[in-house]
């Protein structure tokens, strides 16, 4: 009996429902029931994905390098510059080296230039004087011992002439030597050794040509920090400078602008400086 009064209530629920809901929704087939709930979905989510965009931090765009405009060359002042810039010097292949025995000679002048340099460790470790060694403080010594062996019958080394440049006076502790070594190291040699004061292009190329050394002491610039010595020997068929570096090789395998060169002289350079002119002696 309880069954049956549940089977009534069952089906009576049911045909109430269909009555109701028939009267409520549009005449559609099951299909398009299907699409209107489809329709629906879609909208719905691109609704969704209108709202997340929305609040989504967007990425940045690159920029696009123009590359049709080069970027801009500062000037470039000489005084920057380091020995390897082409303003300055240029290999060349008017100069070179040849060793005899243990000499080593550098070429592009009227006389082979022998070359000796103050850090090779036959010497470079040695007391130029006091706790300065030749290393360090022995461009003067050197470049004299390059001319005096160049220009005349006998080989010296730079630590043969840093003795005898100590024992004459000439060291100066801390700084190296006294300009005035150049003109009486080679007067004692038996060399002819005068101050060269003319500054100019013409000047520097007449004096190289007649075979004549000059010996220039150099400011800070490409060559030291400081203060140094070094020789003036050939010119290049261009009008560049050929150099003897006692610290440097590859600055003595280069061609030099004579510009460079002459603004980094050492003016104030006493006893007859920056540039002395020497040659043999003249009978």
């Amino acid at each position: 009996m309880r069954f049956l009064r549940i089977t009534i209530l069952f089906i009576t629920t049911f045909i109430l429902s269909y009555y109701f809901f028939s009267q409520k929704l549009p005449k559609k087939s099951f299909h398009g029931y299907l699409q209107d709930i489809m329709q629906y979905h879609v909208a719905s989510l691109s609704d969704i994905d209108k709202q997340y965009a929305s609040i989504v931090p967007q990425s940045i765009q690159k920029a696009k390098k123009d590359f049709s405009q080069k970027p801009k060359q500062q000037p470039l002042s000489i005084y920057a510059l380091t020995s390897q810039d082409e303003l300055a010097s240029s290999v060349t292949s008017e100069t070179g080296t040849f060793t005899i025995g243990d000499i080593t000679y550098l070429t592009g002048s009227a006389k082979n230039i022998v070359y000796f340099n103050q850090t090779d460790p036959r010497w470079g470790n040695k007391m130029y004087g006091g706790n300065d060694t030749i290393a360090k403080y022995g461009c003067g010594p050197t470049t004299m011992a390059m001319v005096i062996s160049t220009l005349t019958d006998q080989i010296i080394t730079p630590d043969q002439m840093a003795n005898w440049a100590r024992e004459n006076g000439y060291f100066s502790p801390g700084s190296g030597s006294y300009h005035s070594l150049i003109p009486d190291s080679a007067i004692a040699f038996g060399l002819d050794a005068t101050s060269f004061t003319d500054y100019t292009h013409e000047g520097i190329i007449k004096e190289l040509s007649t075979g004549n050394i000059l010996v220039a002491l150099m400011k800070k610039g490409h060559f030291t920090t400081g203060g140094h010595f070094i020789i003036f020997h050939g010119v290049t068929l261009d009008g560049k400078v050929l150099i003897v570096d006692p610290m440097n090789l590859d600055n003595s395998l280069r061609a030099w602008d004579i510009d460079i060169l002459l603004n980094e002289l050492k003016m104030g350079a006493n006893s007859g400086g920056p540039l002395w002119s020497i040659r043999p002696s003249q009978p």
